[in-house]
């Protein structure tokens, strides 16, 4: 179909065309694949380079020389070159993916608080934090969470995720 009209479909039928917001849904994509070579509609458009459903694409997955600024509107993954994207005409007719949401999705916020083993470990360095998040998200599935778990930092103003605690509201909050 073309892009609209592989759009329309997947509308009526499941959700929208898939969106890549990450890696990892880049490599759900290659793997529902099978044919290599396959160039797939997915669901970003020239707008913008705004997804299907109106939200901004921060990935970005070009091929080389990608997008080039041409009236080009739609967007295929081209699993010849690993999935990556390439702005094609919109009335090209092409294989496509569809998404459906089939779990509505609950978003929590929770405030964590660390306490160092070493003095020397920055909290605020964007490999602690990835890890942490890792043993995090390990430790409910190991608890026995089912579903999807994303986890992320929220920032404060200052741009950082973790602040020193100061010594008067520990000592109030021990001697609660």
């Amino acid at each position: 179909m073309t892009w609209t009209e592989a759009q329309s479909y997947c509308r009526e039928h499941h959700t929208d065309l898939a969106m890549v917001r990450n890696l990892e849904d880049a490599q759900i994509l290659q793997n529902l694949v099978s044919t290599a070579g396959e160039q797939v509609w997915i669901g970003l458009f020239r707008d913008g380079w705004k997804w299907s459903d109106g939200s901004d694409s921060s990935l970005r997955n070009w091929k080389t020389h990608e997008p080039r600024g041409s009236s080009k509107t739609g967007v295929a993954a081209d699993f010849s070159a690993d999935g990556l994207w390439e702005a094609l005409d919109s009335d090209v007719k092409s294989v496509f993916i569809c998404y459906i949401d089939v779990v509505p999705v609950s978003k929590r916020v929770v405030k964590v608080r660390l306490e160092k083993s070493s003095s020397s470990l920055d909290l605020n360095d964007p490999v602690v934090m990835e890890n942490l998040l890792k043993q995090l998200k390990q430790r409910l599935e190991d608890q026995g969470q089912k579903g999807v778990i994303k986890l992320s930092w929220k920032k404060q103003s200052d741009g950082k995720v973790f602040h020193k605690e100061e010594k008067e509201t520990k000592k109030r909050r021990d001697e609660l």
